[in-house]
């Protein structure tokens, strides 16, 4: 049953996708009330998913691709949910939407079920670790695609072109605001889910294992988000190249992600 809650949410993800889409493409100004009801609709079906998912394994789905991809993709709608609720962050889910609809498909296709692989790390803890972590990237996504967005509309404004990017963009302070907020919360949420694993590790294992690769790419996630706040909060710096920067570093993280899933046995990540 919690697989068909997660494919009812990913085909609403998908509309509001097409909804944002539609009204870009027609340079109509932000986003209707409708797109948010749908998102809306969207979030309750997955968490209901969560729910069942939960019940019927006796655990959250946080660990293997499957589950921890769908986690991420709730994480991201209840982000375009909450900015729902201000018509003037709304149109962010024209990003948003579209990443979580290929998140939670990426999930249904693998496959949404236990790994069956004991944890040393098990418990209460590694649910707000693994949470914690999982908001981190999440609150990162959103500021990268409020960063990606203020870079394409000030080019539009730079070359005075006043298309469906400047009707349909929000103003550039408020990308400047939500790409730091989200930037920030996303670091203090890595931050602690690093600060879990490690305390963790130093009681029970006697140190971090370097060799292992989710230790290696949420230490590289982490400097590379504390690299941004700095350029961010830096007075040599422009919010236009702070943004550049914030977009750069994420989609570097993105890439080495990529490449360490190729290279690196599933066992090794929770992701």
């Amino acid at each position: 049953m919690h697989l068909v809650a997660y494919a009812i949410a990913a085909a609403l993800y998908l509309a509001a996708s097409v909804r944002y889409t539609m009204r870009f493409a027609r340079a109509h100004p932000g986003a209707t009330v409708l797109v948010a009801i749908i998102v809306y609709a969207a979030v309750a079906s997955h968490l209901l998913g969560v729910g069942l998912y939960w019940a019927s394994y006796g655990e959250p789905p946080l660990v293997g691709l499957g589950p921890s991809l769908a986690s991420l993709a709730l994480l991201v709608g209840l982000a375009i949910a909450g900015l729902a609720r201000f018509s003037s962050a709304r149109p962010l889910g024209l990003f948003l939407a579209p990443v979580a609809t290929l998140l939670l498909a990426v999930a249904l296709i693998v496959g949404i079920e236990p790994t069956g692989s004991v944890l040393a790390f098990r418990g209460t803890w590694l649910v707000i670790h693994i949470s914690a972590g999982f908001i981190g990237y999440a609150g990162w996504l959103v500021s990268a695609a409020a960063a990606l967005m203020y870079l394409l509309q000030f080019r539009q404004l730079k070359h005075k072109q006043l298309g469906a990017v400047f009707e349909f963009f929000p103003p550039l302070e408020t990308l400047d605001k939500l790409a730091e907020w989200a930037l920030i919360t996303g670091f203090c949420t890595l931050t602690l889910a690093i600060a879990i694993g490690w305390a963790w590790t130093i009681r029970f294992e006697g140190g971090f294992r370097w060799s292992d690769a989710k230790v290696i790419w949420g230490v590289l996630a982490w400097l590379a988000m504390l690299l941004a706040i700095w350029i961010r909060f830096s007075r040599v710096r422009t919010p236009r190249q702070a943004a550049a920067w914030n977009v750069v570093g994420f989609a570097v993280v993105f890439v080495a992600y990529l490449v360490a899933r190729m290279i690196i046995p599933e066992t090794q990540f929770f992701l």
